[in-house]
């Protein structure tokens, strides 16, 4: 059963890694009977397994499936109800309406070929974003007639959400060969969660705060599929790893050395995060084994994983130092003085006016207290693995120092709080160590009162998460007009088709309780649902991504908003636009007919026109 879930998890890895070299040999449709003959050969090797499986129905069985069973609802439970249809609108929870629109825009790019344009910026190649865990939603998609928010709001979410589940108890299981420890570590990556809890429900006696010391928690990670997919593959990497250094025979280190080097080699594609903290990780290890014990193993597997990566990461990336800003203790300062987190301002008023006084020992009191309350308040009850971060090995103790420092120090340009997402991996690694602690520690029987002390204090967070998340209305719409002609739009117009949008406006608030989705957010909407590329949406991703987009920002203004029919008239020539679309509510504000332009659909909410 081990070899068959974690090796799931390594041929995830490598069916990625083959559709998207096929795509850029620009013969994709080589995927399928590949993919038949691979499935032909594998489900041999299933059935073998299989017949060696021996499953006793008890305790343990019963508690494994209800760990796993639960975990995964939990998971589901904040994703899956976005991307359904209420009264014909398709509605979105959370940030799904953003996240989700960009990511099904890049699913249908990547369904017309190599070399993947930027669908919400026309005419520029997409750069410097780890496109990778698109590829196998975007192949079924094509492939199959499962619909875009069905795999990626429920298929694939179930199918990682297994998979972390899976990499956190055989990895555990490794290290320890210890069911209880692996059960536990499975128990804190589904539902541990931050203190965060604490301070909201001092605050207006209610309980939340799930990234309140900036961390996101597993429990969420299935909303951000290169997050969740980076958290179960940097697990398995290291299983891997583990299982590479414990090989004798020849032949079975050839074949785990290839495993690893898939994995190390494709991670990065996937988030460059855990690439960094991995590939820097086994480096260091590699290299001090290769001087202390003549040891060559990992210092190979590490430099060999290190081109791979590269190989894959450069060719799609442009001036990636750029986006790093060096910034230290950013986190902790926020964290502090931020209204919607601590809102400590005295402490700030303090810490400045000690830093004036030249009264140092005040400030590395304030500072030290500051990076405590970062530490334990992100960790929450994990901070249990204090102990066996101690005695764990150096893939685990390194791994978790540059999760935790890195972010502290840098931030990322265009969404400065990106970086938050390195201590991902740091919250990870200690739910495995406060799983393990834990098993030791309740197995006298005079601790077993513990155990549900423990689980108060793991579980509020996840309950925090899901009453914010159903207890208000759905976050943003498409509605159905909109749908209807995003829809129109596929069907009667080429796949190079280019749309110009309306600019984001925060200032129009119609009041409506489920806002429409341009209303709520700049986003990629109308590419992902018309399978079309825009001149310009979604501002954020694509400052992330470190396009310059304030010219074609001023010209989508001048478009929409200026009055004067020549000026509109030379704007639209300059963005070689085919299609106009827009709610009536953003009309433009001259006849369009005046300059030429067709109206090429239209029904009670939307008007589309195209360019002659």
């Amino acid at each position: 059963m081990e070899s068959i879930l974690v090796g799931s998890i390594f041929v995830f890895s490598a069916f990625t890694l083959l559709s998207y070299l096929l795509m850029v040999l620009n013969i994709p449709d080589l995927i399928i009977p590949v993919t038949i003959l691979g499935v032909i050969f594998g489900f041999k090797q299933l059935i073998k397994s299989i017949k060696k499986i021996k499953i006793t129905f008890n305790l343990k069985t019963f508690l494994v499936l209800l760990v796993f069973s639960l975990g995964i609802i939990g998971q589901l439970a904040v994703i899956s109800p976005s991307g359904i249809f209420q009264n014909g609108d398709l509605v979105f929870w959370s940030a799904h309406g953003h996240d989700s629109t960009w990511h099904i825009a890049l699913m249908e790019e990547m369904k017309k070929g190599y070399p993947f344009q930027n669908p919400i910026f026309n005419g520029e190649r997409l750069l410097n974003y780890h496109f990778f865990s698109d590829i196998a939603p975007a192949i079924f998609s094509k492939y199959t007639p499962i619909s875009d928010v069905n795999l990626y709001f429920r298929i694939f979410p179930l199918i990682y959400s297994l998979f972390l589940g899976v990499s956190v108890y055989f990895l555990t299981k490794k290290i320890t060969n210890n069911f209880s420890a692996s059960i536990w570590a499975t128990i804190f990556t589904y539902f541990a969660g931050s203190f965060g809890f604490m301070v909201t429900y001092l605050k207006n006696k209610t309980i939340g705060g799930e990234s309140l010391f900036w961390a996101t928690q597993p429990q969420s990670s299935s909303g951000n599929p290169p997050q969740i997919i980076s958290n179960f593959l940097f697990l398995s990497t290291i299983y891997f790893v583990l299982v590479f250094l414990d090989q004798k025979l020849k032949n079975e280190k050839i074949k785990y050395f290839f495993i690893c080097l898939m994995l190390l080699g494709t991670i990065s594609s996937f988030k460059i995060y855990a690439g960094v903290i991995l590939l820097g990780t086994l480096a260091i290890i590699g290299t001090r084994e290769l001087i202390r014990k003549r040891d060559i193993r990992l210092f190979i597997l590490s430099l060999s994983s290190g081109i791979l990566a590269l190989s894959l990461y450069l060719p799609n990336s442009s001036n990636s130092t750029s986006f790093l800003i060096y910034e230290p203790w950013w986190y902790i300062r926020t964290m502090i003085v931020e209204p919607s987190r601590l809102n400590l301002l005295d402490w700030e008023l303090r810490r400045q006016t000690y830093i004036y006084e030249h009264n140092w020992k005040r400030v590395v009191w304030l500072e030290g207290l500051g990076f405590l309350i970062f530490f334990f308040g992100n960790l929450g009850v994990r901070f249990l693995g204090l102990w066996e971060f101690l005695k764990q090995n150096n893939i685990f103790k390194i791994s978790i120092l540059f999760s935790l420092v890195l972010p502290l120090i840098f931030l990322q340009k265009g969404v400065a709080s990106n970086t938050s997402q390195f201590l991902q991996y740091f919250i990870l690694l200690f739910g495995i160590l406060s799983g393990i602690a834990v098993s030791k520690i309740t197995k006298p029987k005079k601790f077993k009162f513990l155990i549900p002390l423990i689980i108060i204090l793991m579980i509020p967070t996840q309950v925090g998460l899901l009453y914010e998340f159903y207890s208000r209305p759905a976050f943003a719409k498409i509605s159905s007009f909109e749908l209807s002609a995003l829809d129109f739009i596929n069907k009667n117009s080429s796949k190079d088709t280019v749309i110009l949008t309306p600019p984001y406006n925060q200032h129009i608030n119609l009041g409506r309780v489920t806002p429409d989705i341009w209303d709520w957010f700049d986003t990629s909407y109308v590419s992902a649902f018309s399978s079309r590329r825009t001149y310009f949406d979604d501002y954020e991703q694509v400052d992330i991504m470190g396009y310059d987009y304030k010219r074609r920002l001023a010209t989508k203004k001048i478009v929409f908003e200026s009055e004067v029919v020549k000026t509109v008239k030379d704007a639209l020539l300059e963005t070689g636009i085919d299609i106009l679309y827009f709610p009536k509510a953003l009309k433009p504000k001259i006849d369009l007919e005046e300059i030429g332009l067709t109206k090429f659909f239209e029904n009670d909410e939307v008007e589309v026109w195209k360019t002659n």
